[in-house]
């Protein structure tokens, strides 16, 4: 099986050492060096209105993953990072696969046979509601009879140990070289465990649109994501499928992200007739940041290298900061919609 996707980068050639380490998953100021980050499955139902955690999340990842409502996946750099998240949800294979090579700490309420199969492959220990309860989570029976089971980094810290799992990142992760030196002279690192290649020299390609305010992503009949364009921020701002600001319930903010990536892949219905499985070698996409579009592709190199190009078959990184993914099969019913300020499609 392939183990990871999003776990090495193309970096740009550089002259000057880093200032400082950087966040992998943000490519901003390392806060949490040395800490495994952890990563949240969260209901995203219609009904789902209150979820906890989306506006501070460092990488928030969406596909579907089941002939249903789309979950998201909220990334942190660290357990002492996380802050009350929810509803958690089933644990989704799909997303331990895009950051397995981050050494994430899954967390989850329960998974099906293909998220067990997989945790149980790699031997990846997620903490799961369905086993410590509330020792380290709490919930609640006023959604349609169903519990907004919700977590936090201080509850989760609190069960780490019974559980005998780290939240340190290994020696691999932190400091294996191997295969660097053959390929410094492309600007490749291959080791470089950064989850989003992030652009180091600061000179992006000319975007293929330049007005891109209106982006709607289309997962099937009823799910859909949506994000508008806030030229103050420069951020792209998330909606839920009817056009209401998607909110974080812990602050009342609209979610909102620096850098959206939308990367179609082929989808195959599994043996269980339910669940999806996605083609992770590569594909197509776009990339879109402070209002500009990009037409990308993207292939896997290896099991531990990942990399975006631009319309011209140039290596392309992204620029720091928060970042949406989306994976979008030719499954019928999913699309992606991207307008100008005008409404006029630019895909």
């Amino acid at each position: 099986p392939i183990s990871a996707l999003l776990t090495g980068c193309a970096l740009s050639p550089s002259s000057q050492p880093a200032e400082s380490p950087t966040d992998p998953l943000t490519g901003q100021e390392l806060v949490w060096p040395g800490q495994r980050p952890v990563a949240i499955t969260i209901d995203n139902a219609a009904a789902s209105t209150t979820q906890w955690g989306l506006s501070t999340a460092s990488l928030v990842l969406e596909a579907l993953t089941a002939q249903q409502a789309t979950r998201l996946c909220l990334v942190y750099p660290a357990v002492g990072a996380v802050p009350q998240v929810g509803p958690v949800s089933a644990g989704q294979d799909l997303y331990w696969r895009l950051l397995v090579g981050q050494q994430v700490l899954p967390v989850q309420r329960g998974g099906g046979q293909f998220d067990q199969n997989y945790l149980d492959y790699y031997s990846l220990r997620a903490v799961d509601a369905l086993e410590v309860g509330t020792n380290a989570f709490s919930c609640e029976t006023n959604w349609q009879n169903v519990p907004l089971w919700h977590t936090s980094g201080a509850a989760l810290s609190g069960v780490l140990g019974s559980l005998n799992i780290s939240p340190a990142l290994t020696e691999s992760r932190v400091t294996d070289t191997s295969s660097s030196s053959s390929d410094s002279e492309s600007g490749t690192l291959l080791s470089v465990p950064n989850l989003l290649p992030m652009q180091e020299n600061g000179k992006l390609p000319d975007a293929d649109a330049s007005d891109a305010m209106s982006v709607r992503v289309q997962f099937d009949a009823q799910n859909a994501t949506g994000f508008s364009y806030d030229a103050d921020s420069k951020t792209y701002r998330m909606l839920h499928a009817d056009g209401t600001p998607q909110l974080d319930a812990n602050n009342g903010q609209q979610a909102d992200f620096d850098n959206l990536l939308i990367l179609f892949s082929a989808s195959t219905l599994r043996d269980d007739g339910v669940t999806l499985d996605y083609d992770l070698t590569m594909g197509g996409g776009v990339w879109l940041n402070e209002g500009h579009l990009w037409n990308i592709t993207w292939t896997q190199g290896s099991e531990t290298t990942f990399f975006l190009y631009d319309s011209n078959g140039r290596p392309l990184t992204l620029t720091a900061g928060r970042s949406y993914l989306a994976l979008v099969s030719s499954l019928t019913g999913q699309e992606l919609t991207v307008q100008n300020s005008t409404g006029e499609s630019l895909l």
